[in-house]
């Protein structure tokens, strides 16, 4: 039976108390295992980290993260991510209750930042190219945690949308019907692998 986890009124236990932070590491990608999640079925997806192409990269010499991670995680359970489908269909009031750090201004630390490109690399859809700009500093001012997470969600439900009428090259990953679907992705964390490029650190619940 699939462990499920109640995003409005999660049990927490003592094992769970989080010792948050604003910033997670780098690289969540390399820094987390697949056995550090909760629930057994869930797997994090394998991307590529972005890197620039042709001459910029080779005299850049720049690919590090330059700045932290960003993590989205349902209060009590650090580092286990947010659904994307309730991402989508909740409102800023809800997400507010069920998101730990909701209100952050995760990106104020960066004055001069005012918008990043979200890179999806998905495993088999790499001839699918997408990057797409999110201002991250918004009438209300640096945008927020909660705010965040859902333009990342809406950016990877438009991209299965495209990706299921593609044909992978590589069936393990296949996004669509008999595949992965939208409302299987969770969403771990954003983090930035090179200059404004962002990518999102991914899991699917099988």
């Amino acid at each position: 039976m699939t462990h499920y986890v109640n995003p409005l009124h999660p049990s927490v236990h003592a094992e769970n108390t989080s010792n948050y932070s604003t910033l997670g590491s780098a690289n969540p990608i390399s820094s987390l295992s697949a056995s550090a999640f909760m629930i057994p079925n869930r797997r994090r997806l394998p991307q590529t980290p972005y890197t620039p192409s042709g001459k910029w990269k080779s005299t850049s010499g720049r690919m590090q993260p330059l700045r932290n991670a960003v993590a989205f995680d349902l209060n009590g359970y650090e580092k286990q991510g947010f659904s994307m489908q309730e991402l989508c269909v909740r409102g800023e009031y809800a997400l507010e209750q069920m998101m730990q750090g909701a209100t952050d201004r995760v990106l104020a630390h960066a004055p001069h930042l005012r918008k990043i490109t979200v890179h999806i690399r998905w495993p088999g859809y790499e001839h699918t190219e997408w990057a797409r700009p999110i201002e991250v500093v918004t009438s209300r001012g640096p945008i927020s945690r909660a705010a965040l997470a859902q333009a990342i969600a809406i950016n990877f439900a438009r991209f299965c949308e495209k990706a299921q009428m593609e044909r992978p090259q590589s069936p393990h990953w296949r996004i669509g019907h008999g595949g992965i679907t939208f409302e299987k992705l969770v969403l771990i964390s954003l983090w930035n692998p090179f200059e404004d490029a962002w990518q999102a650190d991914v899991a699917v619940d099988f």
